[in-house]
């Protein structure tokens, strides 16, 4: 009766602080990760392996046992576990340097064993990591083991035999490691010391001094467990969640997104992920969006275009402005797009005739513009015809005075159209006799005009 009594309030003891623990740790997760409360929470297992007894009979103590469990996770770290064991223990002593009477003693333990334990899975405890495949854990708890011991005396002094048929309380401690196979089933391997409070389970009973320590077992092996979970829809176990998993995964999109980022196909120094095109040659100048540098905008990359700065977007394969009458100006600009092979035309595209002298009127003369490219003070082919003219008229009016007009907004800008001011001059003067004299230069600032920072226009100045 005061057997049974200590065993009950054991078991209340040992219930109450696994309850306590369970609770506080559920209630502490479950306010931040409602991941948890679907998930399955029981599991069922089979226990096969070796006992070895720690008695007084030493030797030759190896025998076998087999288990059921019931598991209960309260949370992804502490859980209930109800277990039954049956087997047997063995003990031999015959080779102990005791006295030679009771060296022939072994007896025969066929036990059964019922325990609550608490499972602690050590290795789910951080939260730092992912969940991994392998976990440790530890248990402690409390149980009644039964006891049908049967031991022999070589020694006819001792009696021939004794028995041990009672029950004793005793503590179960163990490690061990499990491996997640799949979504049902986790397969183990453990160790248990099971700790008793008599010296009597190996039914070696003598009042000598080798019969002074309590008899203690251990069992050691592999156990296959399979999870059970009332949600279909749920098919991860407690064990083997991390509740800040989600964390990891975004981290990881992260991790593969900014890989994506850096990654550059072509090379262009824009990653793939912004670039709109993955296939530009090497060498070539890019934007921040990836596509090939087009500085006049006429759809034609710069490394492809023979006419970076055309005026126009109506351009041909080269990136050279359509000019269909060749009269040197660009069919958008032309007024007259059909003027005859070979007419002089003014900078508006639009021909003209050369009259003889007599026909002039040197008071009303219409005078050229002339139009550079960007940046550039040289003449281009397609001014000669409006030189020429500028040439002529100067010629059959040998009184007219002309100011050569530039425009700038700048002391850079006014440079320019110095220079290109004089290499108009150097041209009239050396193909056409032109005096210099005649030719006088002049800037101005206006902006409206057209094409202002590509021109110089001419204006008479005296008759």
């Amino acid at each position: 009766m005061n057997t049974i009594t200590q065993i009950m309030k054991s078991l209340k003891s040992l219930l109450l602080i696994i309850a306590l623990l369970g609770y506080t740790s559920s209630q502490a997760q479950s306010d931040y990760f409602s991941k948890i409360k679907p998930s399955k929470k029981l599991s069922v297992g089979l226990n096969l392996g070796l006992t070895n007894s720690y008695t007084d009979a030493p030797t030759n103590n190896t025998s076998s046992a087999f288990g059921l469990n019931v598991k209960y996770s309260v949370s992804h770290t502490v859980g209930l576990r109800m277990s039954y064991m049956a087997g047997s223990l063995k003990g031999d002593r015959s080779n102990t340097s005791e006295s030679s009477g009771l060296n022939s003693f072994n007896f025969q333990n066929n036990f059964s064993t019922f325990d609550l334990s608490a499972v602690f899975t050590l290795g789910n405890i951080s939260w730092l990591r992912n969940v991994r495949d392998l976990q440790y854990y530890s248990t402690l708890g409390l149980g009644i083991m039964s006891n049908n011991s049967t031991g022999e005396f070589g020694d006819p002094s001792e009696g021939s035999r004794s028995e041990y048929s009672e029950s004793n309380v005793f503590v179960p401690f163990g490690v061990g490691l499990k491996y997640n196979l799949n979504e049902k089933f986790d397969i183990g391997l453990s160790t248990q010391f099971n700790f008793t409070f008599v010296d009597e389970i190996d039914a070696f009973n003598p009042n000598v001094i080798a019969n002074k320590n309590n008899d203690n077992s251990n069992f050691t092996g592999i156990s296959v467990a399979y999870k059970l979970g009332t949600d279909k829809n749920q098919t991860t176990h407690l064990d083997w969640i991390n509740p800040v998993e989600t964390i990891y995964n975004e981290i990881t999109v992260i991790n593969n997104n900014l890989k994506v980022l850096m990654q550059d196909t072509d090379g262009d120094g824009v990653g793939d992920y912004f670039d709109k095109n993955n296939e530009t040659p090497e060498g070539i100048k890019t934007y921040g969006d990836g596509t090939a540098v087009d500085t006049d905008g006429d759809g034609l990359p710069d490394s492809n275009d023979k006419e970076i700065f055309s005026l126009v977007t109506d351009v041909d394969a080269n990136g050279v402005a359509k000019d269909d009458d060749a009269d040197g100006i660009p069919n958008a600009l032309d007024a007259e797009p059909n003027s005859p092979a070979g007419a002089m035309v003014d900078s508006k595209g639009k021909a003209f005739e050369i009259k003889e002298y007599s026909a002039y009127n040197c008071d009303n003369v219409t005078l050229p513009t002339i139009m550079f490219d960007n940046g550039s003070s040289r003449i281009s082919s397609s001014s000669y015809g409006a030189l020429y003219t500028l040439a002529e008229k100067m010629r059959m009016c040998p009184s007219l005075s002309v100011t050569a007009t530039g425009y700038t907004r700048s002391k850079s800008g006014e440079r320019l159209a110095w220079k290109r001011a004089n290499s108009i001059i150097d041209h009239l003067e050396a193909n056409y006799g032109i005096e210099r004299s005649r030719i006088t230069t002049d800037y101005a600032a206006d902006t409206d005009v057209d094409y202002a920072s590509k021109r110089i226009d001419f204006s008479q100045s005296g008759n």
